[in-house]
């Protein structure tokens, strides 16, 4: 980067830009308490709090015979990172704070693997050579270097004050990046005031603010304010935080016990130091939301209700390869920028996807109304769920966006009554149905792909095609007492099975299928056979 102080006109705008550079310097304003950890900060100012992004999951599948075992790993790098991370925000400037909580340093675990299980990782977290030694500082070093990958300088000992046991400033190779560790005092009575965990704080600078300039400011205002909290920082404090960022109930009752297990933890503890943020459990799902409106929790509670029903009708239509039946993770973002910050720029674009890497549904409710956040969690939660269903087998694309489609007009009534309309992808079909039974068997050869690549119109036609061709399969055919082609989903499912390649099971499901007829049965449902099809549950 060019020195500001050159000559010529460069040196004409240097006033300006200094004044700017001052202007969008980070400010840490605003206590915050964070009773999950025990501290009360002031974090960057007019900052929104950042979700973590969730390890990485990586399906392991072995086979023998028939049999088929799939198993969850992990990079430990990626859960141990989790374990230690205890806060983020981010300011309008772009600059971020991150907080971690340096209880361990990465575990050692034998024999060394790419991916391991998070059964194997904790076991190996919790043995004594992966505690950090508070007096060590080699250990801080290493607990640095692992976090934000950079190795740091010497520690540089800084003024404490009263709150402080310790601060430590630690230089590091981004010079747009700032380090510390720190301690606080405990309030505690019979504590005498000894020293909590250590903490780091990592500033990362996204603009030309001089880091003196920011240093100054961390120094003075965020370490200068840091304390501990009286009673916090244990695990019954964690849990008084958690249940008190749990949606209640429409007569004021918490939700019935769910089963606990490390993916509701792993949900919850994402966002336990966040401001705004909160959770809602069903015995399936758990859903994470910062919406803070009477709406945006009215809605959370409508999906409590109803995004069961919906899931059994899922499971009636699609039957579970095995008895294993894993939480569904749904986060719901109440701004899109937020949104887009979190799912990366690959997806800004989207209003909701389901991310099968990081086992969750990500929502974005900006800029939509009540049914088209609706529609969104419908389609993007079947896909979780045929992924967890089907024992993470990958699938047909017109299987799977055909039946994602179908669920987006699912309507749920008294009894829990599942009845699945039209929708409003029909006029479209309607329109163009020549070309869409033209189509058919370009879609059914699909890849992924070439699915999701092509140009809107194609990509529009790719999406029609496929939900026409399954609410046909589903509702049309067996309205109709066509029973060949009623049970071509099963022999697909059936072949997916066993084959485990979703080209071969789209080829067996086929295999007996005169292609010419069959559109020419399909076009005809489409122009006269459609109301038999609106009265029939599949």
């Amino acid at each position: 980067m060019p020195h500001p102080l050159e000559t010529g006109l460069r040196a004409a705008v240097v006033l300006p830009l200094l004044a700017a550079t001052l202007a969008a310097a980070p400010a840490f304003r605003g206590d915050q308490s964070l009773a999950a950890i025990g501290l009360r900060i002031r974090p960057l100012a007019e900052s929104v709090p950042e979700p973590p992004a969730p390890p990485k999951t990586y399906a392991y599948v072995w086979t023998r015979g028939d049999e088929r075992v799939t198993r969850d790993r992990y990079d430990p790098a990626e859960l141990w990172l989790a374990s230690q991370h205890a806060g983020q925000w981010r300011d309008p400037a772009g600059h971020r704070l991150t907080l971690g909580r340096m209880t361990h340093l990465p575990p050692v675990i034998e024999p060394q693997a790419e991916h391991v299980d998070r059964e194997v990782f904790e076991a190996a977290l919790a043995k004594p050579a992966a505690r950090l030694a508070p007096g060590n500082r080699a250990h801080l070093a290493a607990w640095i270097t692992a976090f934000t990958g950079a190795a740091p300088g010497p520690a540089q000992p800084l003024r404490t004050g009263y709150n402080l046991a310790d601060a430590l400033y630690f230089p590091t190779a981004p010079a747009r990046q700032l380090v510390y560790a720190f301690r606080v005092k405990s309030h505690a009575i019979h504590r005498a005031r000894a020293p909590s965990d250590w903490f780091c704080a990592v500033v990362e600078i996204a603009d030309a603010t001089p880091p003196d300039k920011v240093r100054e400011l961390f120094e003075t205002q965020f370490l200068g304010n840091a304390t501990a909290l009286d009673g916090a920082g244990t695990a019954a404090a964690a849990r008084r935080a958690a249940a008190a960022s749990t949606l209640t109930g429409r007569a004021g009752q918490r939700p019935a016990s769910v089963p606990d297990d490390p993916v509701r933890e792993a949900a919850r503890r994402s966002i336990a130091n966040m401001r705004g943020w909160w959770s809602a459990e069903t015995d399936a799902y758990i859903f994470l939301s910062d919406l803070g409106s009477a709406s945006g929790k009215a809605l959370i509670r409508e999906l409590q209700a109803t995004l069961p029903a919906l899931h059994d009708a899922f499971s009636a239509m699609i039957p579970p390869f095995d008895a294993t039946r894993a939480v569904s993770v749904v986060r719901i973002f109440s701004s899109a920028d937020d949104y887009r910050h979190y799912v990366g720029p690959d997806h800004a674009w989207t209003h909701g996807l389901w991310s099968p890497m990081h086992r969750e549904l990500v929502i974005r409710a900006e800029d939509q109304n009540r049914d088209g956040i609706l529609e969104i969690i419908r389609h993007e939660g079947f896909h979780q769920y045929l992924f967890q269903a089907t024992g993470m087998r990958e699938q047909a694309i017109w299987f799977n966006e055909g039946h994602a489609c179908l669920f987006e007009a699912a309507e749920v009534g008294g009894g829990r009554r599942v009845t699945i309309g039209e929708g409003t992808r029909v006029r479209h079909l309607l329109d163009n149905l020549p070309a869409v039974v033209r189509h058919i068997p370009a879609v059914l050869r699909m890849a992924p792909a070439d699915f999701y690549t092509a140009d809107d119109e194609d990509r529009r036609l790719n999406y029609t095609t496929a939900w026409s061709l399954v609410y046909f399969l589903r509702k049309g055919a067996p309205s109709r007492r066509l029973r060949t082609y009623a049970a071509i989903p099963d022999a697909y499912l059936d072949a997916l099975r066993t084959a485990q390649n979703p080209a071969a099971a789209t080829a067996a499901a086929f295999q007996s299928i005169d292609m010419e007829r069959f559109q020419a049965d399909f076009a005809d449902f489409w122009k006269k056979g459609r109301g038999s099809a609106r009265r029939y549950r599949p």
